[in-house]
């Protein structure tokens, strides 16, 4: 495999709050959003892409993420890097509170970068693991719409899944 050099290239990526992001080609890729956006407008190289759907905080965070990983995969020492990737990873859900990781994954998605959206789904889960309705609902921002009599009917149906569960915190 032939080492090219480093794309120096760059992308002007537009946020929902109109932010501008000046990136290098190779970590805008990563965004399969932009791969499809110049597939549909090929000669709009030197027009930022608009990204309705995602905010500065989330966009700064992604590009350290994408340029992160994208550096360990030029690396060959392959045991190493996963080691490298999980810490960072682990240390990127620890750095967000729940409300920005919900965030972060809608723009993960939207922005189709299906290794970061993975990541922080597992992050999700294990934040949510073995938690009450209400936490889960609270998490969320899902209004229960049981009156108490249905909840009620339902947790006594189904009294085993509310057994055990972890106290709140918020």
């Amino acid at each position: 495999m032939s080492t090219a050099p480093a794309n120096t290239n760059k992308i002007t990526l537009r946020t929902a709050d109109n932010q501008e992001f000046e990136v290098d080609e190779a970590v805008a890729m990563e965004f399969g959003t932009v791969k499809t956006f110049f597939d549909e407008n090929p000669d709009a190289s030197d027009e930022p892409i608009p990204l309705p759907n995602v905010s500065s905080k989330c966009l700064s965070t992604i590009i350290e993420y994408c340029k992160f990983h994208l550096a360990l995969r030029a690396r060959d020492d392959s045991s190493s890097v996963e080691d490298e990737a999980k810490v960072y990873d682990e240390e990127l859900i620890k750095a967000h509170d729940n409300e920005s990781l919900v965030e972060l994954i809608l723009a993960a998605n939207y922005l189709n970068i299906m290794d970061m959206l993975d990541m922080l789904n597992e992050g999700v889960a294990a934040r949510i693991k073995n938690k009450s309705v209400e936490y889960v609902r609270k998490f969320f921002g899902i209004e229960n719409d049981y009156t108490p009599e249905e909840e009620a009917e339902i947790r006594a149906q189904y009294e085993w899944a509310f057994e055990g569960v972890d106290p709140d915190e918020d």
